[in-house]
Parts: C-alpha cells; sequence; structure tokens
C-alpha cells in the first residue's frame, strides 16, 4: 500500500493545503463569529480547528488528493479541489453529528471556512506548481509525451534497458522502430516494433507523436528522416553532440534515459508563457461560454423550427500532435451534412482537398443557418473547447480526420501546436485563400513567432473583422 509515500512525497502541498484550511477558517470565523480576540478565548473553535486540520489530513491519506497532481491541468484541479474540499466538509459534518457537537458552531462559519479554503487551495496549489515545473526537470512538458524510439540492432539492447531504467513514467513510449532490419510486428520486452525504415515516416504522418528519440549513431540516421521530421513539426532527440541547423528549429542538449542529446524543436514557450497563455484561454473561454449559454436560448428554438435536430453539432477533429478530439459547433447545416459532402467534393474551392470550402453551399439551413455562419455566431461553442483545454482561442484550424489523412509531412507542422477558435491565416484573408500552402506559410510563421502580444493582436483582429462584416451586411 503506497498511500503513505504519495503523501509524503507530496508533502508540501499537504502543508499548503492545511495553511489554506487555516487561513479559510480564520476568515470564515471573523465574518460570522467574532474578532481574533474572541478566538483566543474560545476553546470550542480551537477544537473546532484541530478537528478541521485531523480531517484534512485523514482525507489526504485515505483519498490521495495529490496523485499526479503536477499532470493535472486547470479544470482538472478545480475538479480535484472541489472533490476534496466536500470531501473533508462532508467528514467534518458527519464527526460533529457524532459527537453531537455541531450545535456549538455556527453553520455559516463552517461552510465559509471550506468555501474560502478551496479559492485559496486552489490558487496556492496552481502557484505552487507553477514553481516546481519552472525548477523540475520532470515538468509538466514532458509527462506522458508519446514517444517513438528509432535505433538499429546494435543498439537495441542498451536502449530498452536505458528506458526501462531512467524512464521514470516521463515518457509513454509508443513503439519501437529498427532501421537496419525489418521486424515490424515483433514484441521486444514490453515494447512493440510499430514501424520500419520504409513505412516509418507514414506512420508518424497519421498517428500521435510527440517526439522521436534516435537510439543508435548518428552517421547512420538516414538525412532525409531528420530533415522530414523538422518540416512535420515532431520534436527530434539525438545522441550527438549537435546537428545541422534547422529553419525555425530550437535546439538544446538534455539527458533522456540517462544519455545526453540534443533536441531540435520548433521554438518553444517559457512556463511564464504557457501559464499566462492558458490563464487568457480561461478568461475567454469562460466569457465565451456564458455568451455562447445565451445565444443557445436565442438560436436554439429557432434553429430547431427550421431544421429539427440537435442544436449543437459536434465533429471529431485532430489536435495537437495528432490527438482526436470533438470539436462543438451550433448545428447551421441539415441533419446529413457529413453524408451530402461526398457529392459535393468536385465544387471544393481547395485544391487536393486539404480542406473543404465551396461557394453557396446547399446543406446549410435556410436563413438561420446562413446568418450564424456569415455572422461567426456557429464558432462559439467552441469556447467549450476552450475551457476543456482541446484548443486556444488562437492557434491553428484543427482539421477533419479526413483531411488528415491526406497530409503530408510538411502539413503536419500546423498541428505542432494546440488548435484555436482563431488565427493568423483567419484574419488574413480566411475566405479568399484557396492555396492550402498558404495556409500552411500563415501556420508556420504563427508557430514560428509566437507572444502573448501576437495573441492579443490576432483576437482584436478577429473581432473587428466580425463587426466589419456585420456593418458590410447592414449597408
Amino acid at each position: 500500500m503506497n498511500i503513505k509515500g504519495n503523501t509524503y512525497k507530496h508533502l508540501d502541498f499537504l502543508i499548503v493545503d492545511v495553511i489554506c484550511l487555516i487561513a479559510g477558517f480564520l476568515l470564515a470565523y471573523v465574518l460570522r463569529v467574532s474578532d481574533f480576540n474572541g478566538l483566543l478565548n474560545s476553546i470550542p473553535y480551537k477544537l473546532l480547528l484541530l478537528f478541521e486540520i485531523a480531517v484534512c489530513i485523514v482525507v489526504t491519506f485515505f483519498s490521495q488528493p495529490h496523485k499526479n497532481i503536477l499532470k493535472r491541468g486547470y479544470v482538472q484541479e478545480i475538479k480535484a479541489v472541489v472533490t476534496y474540499t466536500f470531501s473533508s466538509y462532508f467528514l467534518l459534518i458527519m464527526v460533529l453529528f457524532v459527537t453531537k457537537s455541531s450545535s456549538v458552531y455556527s453553520r455559516a462559519a463552517v461552510g465559509m471556512t471550506y468555501l474560502f479554503s478551496g479559492v485559496f487551495t486552489y490558487i496556492f496549489r496552481q502557484l505552487l506548481k507553477f514553481y516546481i515545473n519552472k525548477k523540475s526537470v520532470r515538468s509538466i512538458e514532458n509527462s506522458n509525451q508519446k514517444m517513438l524510439i528509432i535505433t538499429d540492432n546494435k543498439n537495441l539492447k542498451g536502449t530498452i534497458d536505458k528506458i526501462n531504467s531512467y524512464n521514470y513514467d516521463m515518457y509513454e513510449i509508443i513503439g519501437l522502430c529498427i532501421l537496419d532490419k525489418d521486424r515490424k510486428g515483433e514484441q521486444i520486452d514490453k515494447y512493440q516494433v510499430i514501424a520500419n525504415k520504409d513505412d516509418v515516416m507514414s506512420y508518424v504522418c497519421v498517428n500521435w507523436v510527440d517526439e522521436v528519440y534516435f537510439a543508435m549513431d548518428y552517421s547512420k540516421i538516414p538525412q532525409e528522416m531528420i530533415k522530414g521530421l523538422a518540416v512535420a513539426g515532431i520534436t527530434t532527440n539525438v545522441r550527438l553532440s549537435k546537428i545541422a541547423d534547422l529553419e525555425g528549429r530550437q535546439q538544446s542538449v538534455k539527458k533522456i534515459f540517462n544519455s545526453t542529446v540534443v533536441n531540435s524543436s520548433i521554438p518553444q514557450r517559457t512556463n511564464l508563457q504557457r501559464f499566462l497563455k492558458r490563464a487568457l484561454d480561461i478568461l475567454g473561454g469562460i466569457v465565451g461560454s456564458v455568451i455562447t449559454l445565451m445565444l443557445t436560448i436565442v438560436i436554439g428554438p429557432i434553429m430547431y423550427s427550421k431544421s429539427p435536430g440537435p442544436i449543437f453539432y459536434k465533429q471529431e477533429r485532430i489536435g495537437q500532435n495528432g490527438r482526436r478530439f470533438y470539436m462543438y459547433k451550433f448545428r447551421s447545416m441539415v441533419m446529413n451534412a457529413d453524408a451530402l459532402k461526398k457529392d459535393l467534393m468536385a465544387q471544393n474551392r481547395i485544391k487536393d482537398g486539404m480542406m473543404f470550402k465551396i461557394k453557396d453551399d446547399p446543406r446549410i439551413i435556410p436563413g438561420i443557418g446562413h446568418f450564424i455562419r456569415k455572422t461567426s455566431l456557429d464558432e462559439f461553442p467552441q469556447f467549450f473547447n476552450v475551457l476543456l483545454g482541446d484548443m486556444s482561442l488562437v492557434g491553428t484550424r484543427p482539421p477533419t480526420v479526413d483531411e488528415w489523412e491526406k497530409y503530408e509531412l510538411e502539413h503536419r507542422i500546423r498541428m505542432a501546436i494546440k488548435p484555436g477558435i482563431t488565427g493568423m491565416w483567419q484574419v488574413n484573408g480566411r475566405s479568399k485563400i484557396t492555396d492550402f500552402n498558404k495556409v500552411i506559410e500563415y501556420d508556420t510563421q504563427y508557430i514560428n513567432n509566437w507572444s502573448l502580444a501576437l495573441d492579443i493582436e490576432i483576437l482584436i483582429k478577429t473581432v473587428l473583422l466580425l463587426f466589419s462584416k456585420r456593418e458590410d451586411e447592414a449597408m
């Protein structure tokens, strides 16, 4: 039983939780019972505070609220804090009921204690995680990254031994590729050989791969493979002193499986930059979700009267590094729109079918469907995706599954970052762009030059474009 080990592992978070509980108790006491002098003379409330601290520790030991805490996102942490707070509150109420002492204390003060402490706990847990992730080698950036191992027979056994000894669950090894012999389909130790030299690039093009680790001599690695991975926006790790400079790539040296590698990747954001971007997403996601709910009240009945069926439409899309998720929109088309799409592909204005855009789409619901598409109101439910963490406010547009399957390596770089509701190419002539390579150019420009200021600039341009379209329609 590893409860003890897990708790001591995160003793810092337990201390933070206790401090936040005490802070919540003191604030509730001052607001509902008396001042601090009154607390100094109140034995019952001193005992209550001790009870609450004891309950906090008991809940921590048995429910393990800090398990995988460094890997939790903002929304997951909210759920964890709410669960932890309610568990503590419920257990305290049971203790007070059994000891027949509930009438001694202010119910409002007890409830406010856990309300305040819950808020404090969430805030200070996030601050502590931010600090730890900034200093720790095992940052969230590397947690659960899906890694493909590319090696040869000479280095195979030593590589597997190092992975088993030094991985520490930092990476999820999705499989092996052995370049100098076709062993595809074999099971080696606990890892599957999922590709060979001839089809490995096809594999990474259509599957979820965050990083590739070359566990072999650099001189034996095909240069076209390294360049192909760079073009695709996949982070590569090579065991050598230096690799050739590649345009738009950041290079750094780090340790993987106790070996020194040169890490080559697209420009990476700092922990602070990631924190600020996610904070902007959460703020915008909350505001956008509230507006979406209000729009639903108006759009929903009209939509249903014109075309009975669900108000919201969900479609499987491809997100960052091949992750699949469901993107939400207000339904602006007839119920069998996806089936009709195949018959309309001949009218697609985007060559090679890399995206789908046609003029006067007959699948759109007359009236309300055209209106919400022209005003972009159909996009608002995507704010739910932003809150869930599947999307960002600003990024690259997520392709459909059939579009993704047509991607070449140079197209895959679009998915090296989290997709967004709006982005660089949307504010630079979205409806006028029919060349998919131009879309790739804008997306690559955004990826290589990202900053929080650029995100804000794109958001402002997006709002201005929306209002300009409405003014054009009114004229």
